[in-house]
C-alpha cells in the first residue's frame, strides 16, 4: 500500500467513525442540540481533526443522509429482485419499506425530511447531489415495478408514473412514521395496530394504481 493511499484508507477509517457517532447523537439528542464538540467527543477526535474531515455539521448530516439513502435503495431494489410480477413486488416493496423504519427510524426520518435543491447551483454541495441522484435511482426503480404492472395489464396504462411514485412515496413513508409514534391512540380509537393500519393504507394507494378488480390474491404488507 503507498502512502497516497494508505492516507485514503485512514482518512476512510475517522469519517466513518465521526459518521458514526455523529448519527448516534444526532438520534439521541436532536441535530439542533448536538454541536462538532461533543461529535468529536464521543469520536474520541479533537475538534480539528474532526473539521479536518468535515467542514461542517451539515456536511456531517448530509453524509448521513446519504448512508440512509443507499440503504434505502439497497434495500428497495432486493424487494424488487426477489420478486415477479407487479402485485408480488409491490407486496414486497410495502414491506420493505416498513422494515427499513424499524432497523433505522432515524434514517427513515431524515430521508423523508430530505429538501432537495436545485441542481444548477453552483455552490451546491457534491454530497446533495449525490443524494439526488440516489433518489432518482430509486424512482427508476419503483418505476419499472410500474411500467411492469401496465404491461402485465393490471396497472391503468394512464398511470402518470412519476407523480404516482411521488405520491405513493409521500403517503406510505408519513404513514409509516404515523403510525410507529401514534400505535396508542391507533389502538384505543380504532381498535387496530400499527401493522394492521399499515396494511389498509398499502391497499388503498394499491388502489390508486390498479385497475377495477385487480387487487392481487394477497394483501400488499403481506399479513
Amino acid at each position: 500500500m503507498d502512502r497516497a493511499t494508505r492516507k485514503e484508507t485512514i482518512s476512510a477509517l475517522h469519517q466513518e467513525n465521526i459518521l458514526s457517532a455523529a448519527e448516534q447523537l444526532f438520534t439521541e439528542k436532536g441535530i439542533d442540540a448536538t454541536t462538532m464538540d461533543d461529535i468529536a467527543r464521543s469520536a474520541q477526535y479533537s475538534k480539528r481533526t474532526v473539521y479536518l474531515q468535515f467542514p461542517s455539521k451539515e456536511e456531517i448530516h448530509d453524509r448521513i443522509v446519504l448512508k440512509g439513502f443507499l440503504e434505502l435503495k439497497e434495500h428497495i431494489v432486493q424487494s424488487l429482485r426477489g420478486n415477479e410480477g407487479f402485485f408480488q413486488k409491490y407486496r414486497a416493496l410495502c414491506s420493505s419499506l416498513m422494515a427499513f423504519y424499524e432497523a433505522s427510524p432515524f434514517l427513515f426520518g431524515r430521508i423523508v425530511d430530505f429538501q432537495t435543491q436545485p441542481l444548477d447551483r453552483p455552490d451546491l454541495p457534491q454530497v446533495k447531489r449525490d443524494i439526488f441522484n440516489v433518489g432518482e435511482e430509486i424512482n427508476a426503480a419503483l418505476g419499472e415495478m410500474v411500467w411492469l404492472g401496465i404491461a402485465e395489464g393490471t396497472v391503468l396504462p394512464c398511470t402518470r408514473i412519476k407523480e404516482a411514485i411521488l405520491i405513493y412515496w409521500s403517503s406510505l413513508s408519513s404513514l409509516i412514521i404515523l403510525a410507529n409514534r401514534k400505535s396508542s391512540y391507533i389502538s384505543e380509537t380504532m381498535g387496530r395496530t400499527p401493522a394492521e393500519l399499515l396494511e389498509y393504507g398499502c391497499n388503498l394507494l394499491l388502489r390508486m394504481l390498479v385497475k377495477e378488480g385487480e387487487h392481487g390474491d394477497e394483501t400488499p404488507a403481506g399479513h
